[in-house]
């Protein structure tokens, strides 16, 4: 299950992963269920939505797998340092990645262009 795997990986953390927000996406893709087992789930309420069989963690069934094994993307998350930037707080990753929500809707730029008008103002 995703607490199991994902919530481990440094990319899961970072909102980084290449697999979408959970390795299950990946492995029904690569590995469908359904096809897999057999089995025709039935025991939940999205369980007939296209791709919903291809799934191995749903309904409250989970096939739980060691995903180093299996993830390539995998790196084991150590934490992360938040610190104060110029007008938001940002996490610091173990790979010396940096998550800024400033970064993602005007970039380190613009921010920094706007901190320096507003120190010229002053």
């Amino acid at each position: 299950m995703c607490s199991d795997c994902c919530m481990k990986c440094l990319y899961w953390w970072s909102s980084r992963c290449p697999h979408g927000g959970c390795y299950d996406d990946l492995r029904a893709k690569i590995n469908p269920r359904e096809k897999a087992t057999g089995e025709h789930w039935t025991f939940w309420s999205r369980c007939e939505e296209p791709g919903e069989q291809d799934h191995w963690c749903r309904g409250g069934m989970h096939y739980p797998v060691k995903i180093e094994d299996v993830c390539k993307s995998y790196v084991n998350y150590e934490g992360q340092t938040v610190k104060k930037c110029l007008y938001a707080n940002v996490s610091v990753f173990q790979d010396g990645y940096i998550g800024c929500s400033i970064v993602h809707t005007m970039g380190c730029e613009e921010c920094y262009r706007r901190f320096e008008q507003e120190q010229e103002g002053e």
